[in-house]
């Protein structure tokens, strides 16, 4: 495992608890995202394999949303399935540690693989989706989301006004996400950008750090306190900053 995968894990296990206090735009996926997932066709009793679950935020609304199925619930950090553990009591659950880049299950043992603002950390995107997809059997469908290119161009912008690196990751777009989905099957990607407010700046890194997104791109050197303050400063207060949410659905 890289040091900067475990800099990941250390960072959403630190949020564990504090998650949901800015969850605002995860809800809100959540919710959009169990309504494609659960759309029908869908099997009677399906198999779902959650990859990312974070506190449980999209579980809860996909068991809410199904009246049978089993549910494999996954995360790369313990800190965080336990918590979902903690909140979720149902018999249909099973929990487990695993790193959704490299699923271990057997192939097409799943009609249904979900993952809701996990997959934007894969290291390897593209043949992340791939080895997801095979997780399907016939017929099956893999619903996902993930942060956009879109995202965070109000801060992106002002440090590059003051010739600063932002230290964001590169995310892709909805055409360059449609074109990592497996080529056979049936695809569609959609983009919902919502623009949050916060008090300044610093209010708005303070709520990546709540939700274990405070990890820069691998190699990236933190900018020097006085520099910090310039761009908060340049952001103005209140501010806001823009979510692009892709979702992507493929069906086998």
């Amino acid at each position: 495992m890289s040091s900067h995968k475990r800099t990941i894990i250390e960072a959403f296990s630190a949020a564990a608890r504090t998650y949901e206090d800015e969850a605002a735009v995860q809800v809100r996926t959540a919710e959009r995202l169990a309504a494609l997932a659960l759309a029908p066709p869908l099997a009677a009793s399906p198999r779902v394999l959650e990859v990312g679950c974070g506190t449980g935020l999209l579980t809860r609304r996909l068991l809410a949303g199904s009246e049978d199925g089993s549910f494999l619930v996954t995360d790369l950090s313990p800190a965080m399935v336990e918590q979902t553990r903690a909140v979720v009591r149902d018999r249909r659950c099973s929990f487990r540690v695993m790193d959704g880049e490299l699923p271990d299950v057997p192939p097409e043992s799943f009609d249904l693989v979900v993952s809701s603002l996990a997959a934007q950390w894969f290291d390897e995107l593209h043949e992340s989706l791939a080895r997801l997809a095979r997780c399907l059997a016939p017929g099956g469908r893999m619903a996902i989301t993930l942060v956009g290119e879109g995202s965070f161009a109000e801060w992106r912008t002002t440090l590059a006004g003051l010739d600063l690196d932002s230290g964001m990751h590169d995310y892709p777009d909805a055409p360059a996400l449609a074109a990592m989905l497996p080529t056979h099957g049936h695809s569609t990607v959609t983009s919902d950008r919502v623009i949050m407010e916060y008090n300044d700046a610093r209010a708005f890194l303070a709520a990546l750090k709540a939700i274990g997104a405070n990890t820069p791109r691998a190699g990236y050197k933190a900018l020097p306190a006085g520099s910090l303050r310039r761009a908060i400063a340049a952001m103005g207060s209140p501010c806001a900053v823009t979510w692009d949410v892709l979702y992507a659905v493929w069906e086998k």
